[in-house]
């Protein structure tokens, strides 16, 4: 089969040609080159590939980087700096990488695979022993075979030494080279990749590696063996691949989405919005270790209860010994294998555990008391079966099928303003991400931050611990999900009562809009229109719910409120305390709020007419 060279791919490879010409004339080997991997797939598919990795067949990678830089330095060439990235056996990256540009293309450079592991080795100046393999052995022990192919740089020639590759690649098949067991043992993250693959080419993949991703020898690998990065690498390629619901799919149906979204540990349970600092949680843990012995020994006088009360007790002392055990977590270990049972605080139980907290007339007199309180109103609420409710994390699955048909049908065209559509990538992205961890939106754990414990949702521990995502996907996916309520409320009371003014429909928007979100803000009505229907079969039912968001949009347009995220207030604090000649202090945040609505009520009211406004209102307050 045959491989059509870009103009610059040709210069470079020319280069590195000459560059084992320069080696061989130093009196060394010259070293054969590979182009190995993605590239030869791409390209034999009519595919355009950035991707280029060099294999080298004598020597590692970063030192034949180290010549390619020495060579086009002394011939006056465009060459960067070469950084070699180490491997990382205790985390499955068992090889070691040399990376650079080249004509102002990015390569990696790396020697071939060998069969033998890469081990630690102190005594090794890498820190590890290196092992060089053959083109063959390399082949198969890459992750399938369409990624085993090589393009051998000096016979300009495919080569596939699995001899499986070109026949997989043209019947459309995600196959390993070796046995699926042997090929994930080698490095668990494979797994993520034969789901990449097959969803971004449509292919099917066989049999034999569905049934040994489904091992759960080799899902405890994935799960303990590879770095969360790597996990989070792979995901985020499954969002930008070619059919990002087809992946989501197959992580359901693999048992393989627990795992990539990892949950806090031991699922926290409590929200409590004041710090609580560490000598109060040892004395929280001190004052429930008491309880739960005493409770230990109660109950181990007493056998005869039924088996709904025996399990929930069960539940209640497995959290209590958590609490003991983590200074950062309140939990509940309820667990089935599907990880389908946890504990969220409801808005009500937030407030009144917030009152308990801060309210001092609540309060007993002494510190002694205080603690026993604020320890009684946590264990109240471990122990109180409407805390408790099952996430189901199916609704990821129907929530990204949702959008997925959202999208292919347009329907969203209807509710949000015409400059958003068609949605970008990005934003598409975004919504998938948010759809995945619906389960949790209601969900929030603990987490020590210096000398306090704090609540979060949960979203926050497993985008950026679990994945390693960006700061922009953890506060995006973050606000997106807390908004939701307040955005279907609205929408809701838009639907039931028309009398609403341009005021209640932009203090709205103001808070949907508002930072990091701004102007994403349309995103919260697609996410909170998939909330309401991602269980819906009826097809009148949901073009009821449609006709709801359309109602609403027709408002934010008939006000002119498209572009609510480009909104300031026109007043500021400053010029604020100035005119009513007041010191800064909250009061200031609730004279700001009044400016907003008269701006709202008087889109084209002057700066001028605002303040003599102000002035008025505020007499006598």
């Amino acid at each position: 089969m045959k491989i059509y060279l870009t103009e610059n791919e040709n210069k470079i490879f020319n280069i590195l040609r000459k560059v084992c010409d320069y080696i061989e004339e130093k009196g060394n080997d010259k070293p054969t080159l590979r182009i190995a991997g993605g590239w030869v797939r791409d390209k034999l598919l009519g595919l355009e590939s950035n991707d280029i990795d060099v294999a080298v067949d004598n020597m590692m990678g970063y030192d034949f980087a180290l010549l390619v830089r020495e060579y086009m330095i002394n011939n006056n060439l465009e060459v960067s700096h070469m950084a070699r990235v180490a491997a990382n056996p205790e985390k499955n990256k068992n090889m070691e990488t040399a990376t650079g540009k080249v004509l102002g293309q990015s390569l990696d450079f790396v020697n071939l695979r060998s069969d033998k592991p890469t081990v630690i080795d102190s005594s090794e100046p890498n820190g590890y022993a290196v092992n060089y393999g053959t083109p063959t052995v390399d082949a198969f022990r890459r992750d399938i075979t369409i990624n085993a192919l090589f393009y051998n740089i000096q016979t300009q020639e495919v080569e596939d030494f699995t001899k499986m590759g070109l026949d997989d690649l043209k019947n459309k098949i995600i196959r390993t080279p070796l046995s699926p067991y042997e090929t994930f043992n080698d490095d668990p993250l494979r797994t993520l990749r034969v789901v990449r693959f097959a969803s971004h080419f449509n292919y099917k993949i066989e049999e034999t590696v569905l049934e040994a991703i489904k091992d759960k020898n080799i899902q405890e690998m994935l799960n303990t063996r590879t770095s969360r990065s790597r996990i989070g690498e792979e995901l985020n390629k499954m969002l930008h691949g070619n059919d990002p619901l087809k992946a989501f799919e197959y992580l359901y149906a693999l048992n393989l989405y627990n795992i990539v979204f990892a949950r806090p540990p031991e699922n926290t349970v409590v929200t409590i919005r004041s710090a609580i600092s560490k000598a109060q949680v040892k004395e929280i843990q001190n004052q429930m270790q008491k309880k739960k012995k005493s409770k230990t020994d109660s109950n181990s006088n007493n056998k005869t209860i039924n088996d709904d009360n025996d399990n929930n007790n069960k539940s209640i002392n497995k959290e209590n010994n958590n609490i003991n055990n983590n200074l950062n977590h309140i939990h509940n270990v309820n667990n089935n294998n599907n990880y389908n049972n946890n504990i969220n605080i409801n808005n009500d139980t937030n407030k009144n555990i917030e009152k308990s907290i801060n309210n001092e007339s609540s309060h007993p007199s002494t510190d002694e008391e205080k603690m026993k309180h604020l320890t009684s109103t946590i264990e109240s609420i471990l122990s109180d079966k409407s805390t408790n409710s099952e996430i189901d994390i199916t609704i990821g699955l129907k929530a990204s099928k949702a959008l997925n048909n959202i999208i292919k049908k347009e329907l969203y065209t209807t509710f949000i303003p015409s400059s958003y559509y068609p949605l970008n990538e990005k934003y598409i992205r975004f919504l998938y991400l948010a759809c995945l961890l619906l389960p949790y939106k209601k969900v929030t754990f603990l987490e020590r931050r210096r000398e306090a414990i704090k609540t979060a949702p949960a979203t926050v521990y497993i985008i950026r611990d679990a994945l390693t995502l960006s700061k922009e996907d953890i506060d995006t996916v973050s606000k997106l999900h807390a908004i939701i309520p307040d955005t279907q409320e609205i929408v809701n009371k838009s639907f039931e009562t028309k009398n609403k003014d341009r005021e209640y429909y932009g203090h709205h928007l103001l808070k949907a809009a508002a930072s990091p979100i701004k102007e994403k803000w349309p995103l919260s009505l697609i996410l909170s229109f998939i909330d309401e229907i991602y269980d819906i079969e009826d097809e009148n039912k949901i073009s009821e719910i449609l006709n709801k968001y359309k109602e609403f949009y027709n408002f934010v347009k008939q006000y002119k409120l498209e572009d609510i995220h480009h909104f300031q207030p026109i007043i500021n604090g400053k010029i604020a305390c100035k005119l009513l000649n007041l010191k800064a202090g909250p009061i200031i945040g609730e004279i700001l709020n009044t400016v907003i609505s008269w701006q709202l009520r008087n889109p084209e009211g002057t700066k001028e007419e605002c303040e003599i406004w102000l002035k008025e209102e505020m007499k006598g307050k």
